[in-house]
């Protein structure tokens, strides 16, 4: 009778913990969902009526060294730890129990990423989706009064909530942030809470009619002798990837110190960048500005033909950005890099190009983030499931050859780790 009390009252507490982060999930992937729609949309817009237009006379992009001055000057005055890409610090923040996230200061972050993007810089729209996230989780958390065991739990399924709706794809964004993050510490008591909030934003988006890549890729996959050639040169291809990832973080690691090195005002720093930026991009051309979502999309067609030098330079552009003072993400700019990576792969071997370009998209990412399982993921919720084994194995290879390093900070991603692991064991 004892032992019968004991298991009703466990499964009692399973069933409360279960309604609990249900009710929470949803409503905050809702919040959450809705927000970042809007943010997406109204940078959609500023974008539009903007690239390709003269402002004063001249190019639009001519007013990138002011714009990442202005953006290196107000993230040094307002939030000086979150320069760059700045999502591993605000979710760190957040999390800290000694930290206070100031509303001001996360705003600031927020439309210094709009005028890098709009002005031209070469940055991604996913930080400022997962900040996002993880701002309303910790309002969410402090509002419902939760422990601080909680509030890491939350604030993990706010970030894969903003991730789902940046990507269109709400498996992988849960899985992303923590694999990402929080070192691939992917818990089953994790993993429920981040998939509803991903689900929900995903259906809040959808809603709200934001835009997203989805092409389903067409794979015919026949057990013979060919197939095993073409899955080794899809093997080699992955090894080309990993490679790619290695050259994307080294680019960005050495922008970064370069820049630290470069001792005078932020606005002067940002003025610079942006200066070399406009010089890169009258010897090269626009293509390699701003989202690169136009490029993204059309090189996964077989029509398109990258260059080697597509890669490399967007890789240049994004390093310079970001390093010199520009706000913004990297996986967007990741994803520019390994689609036609994948695209230039593809027609040197004269293979399936739009394979390898999708090849390319999940597997630098992978190598670029250590991100093997979500980016897996990724692949069969925007191209189709016929590429999965491909795309397994891919993101696999990929992150070995890279040597296992990312573009996000390993001593920002250990302090998260330890905080998770203190509370979640």
């Amino acid at each position: 009778m004892r032992k019968e009390i004991e298991s009703f009252k466990e499964y009692k507490i399973v069933f409360y913990d279960l309604a609990k982060w249900t009710t929470i999930s949803v409503f905050k992937g809702a919040v959450v969902g809705f927000s970042v729609s809007i943010f997406l949309i109204i940078l959609e817009i500023l974008v539009n009526q903007i690239h390709g237009s003269a402002i004063f006379g001249v190019p639009y992009f001519f007013l990138l060294p002011l714009a990442m001055g202005l953006s290196a000057w107000i993230v040094y005055k307002t939030l000086p730890e979150a320069e760059g890409d700045g999502t591993e610090d605000i979710i760190r923040d957040s999390i800290e129990n000694n930290r206070r996230l100031n509303i001001f200061s996360f705003t600031v972050k927020q439309i210094a990423t709009v005028i890098t993007i709009v002005f031209g810089g070469s940055a991604g729209k996913e930080a400022p989706s997962a900040q996002i996230g993880s701002y309303i989780s910790l309002v969410f958390s402090r509002l419902l009064k939760l422990s601080h065991a909680d509030r890491i739990l939350t604030i993990i399924t706010g970030v894969s909530a903003g991730f789902s709706v940046v990507f269109g794809a709400p498996i992988a964004g849960a899985l992303f942030s923590l694999e990402a993050f929080f070192s691939g510490r992917i818990l089953y008591r994790v993993c429920v809470p981040a998939f509803i909030s991903g689900f929900i934003a995903f259906w809040t988006m959808q809603v709200m009619k934001v835009s997203y890549i989805y092409k389903p890729i067409k794979v015919e996959f026949v057990p013979n002798l060919w197939e095993l050639f073409n899955f080794i040169e899809v093997v080699l291809s992955e090894i080309f990837f990993g490679l790619v990832s290695y050259i994307v973080i080294i680019a960005i690691e050495n922008a970064t110190k370069f820049a630290k090195l470069v001792i005078i005002h932020p606005f002067f720093k940002g003025l610079i960048g942006g200066l070399i930026v406009v010089v890169l991009t009258l010897i090269f051309g626009e293509e390699y500005l701003g989202l690169g979502l136009e490029t993204i999309s059309e090189s996964l067609s077989q029509e398109y033909h990258a260059s080697i030098l597509e890669p490399l330079l967007k890789t240049l552009f994004t390093a310079i950005t970001l390093g010199f003072g520009g706000s913004g993400g990297f996986v967007t700019p990741i994803f520019f890099v390994g689609s036609t990576a994948g695209n230039f792969f593809g027609h040197l071997i004269d293979g399936n190009v739009p394979l390898f370009a999708a090849l390319g998209f999940v597997a630098v990412l992978s190598g670029s983030t250590n991100s093997p399982i979500a980016s897996t993921v990724l692949a069969v919720e925007l191209f189709g499931s016929e590429i999965v084994h491909y795309a397994a194995v891919a993101s696999i290879v990929s992150y070995i050859v890279s040597s296992k390093k990312s573009v996000f900070s390993a001593e920002i991603i250990d302090i998260i780790d330890k905080r998770f692991r203190v509370h979640y064991k």
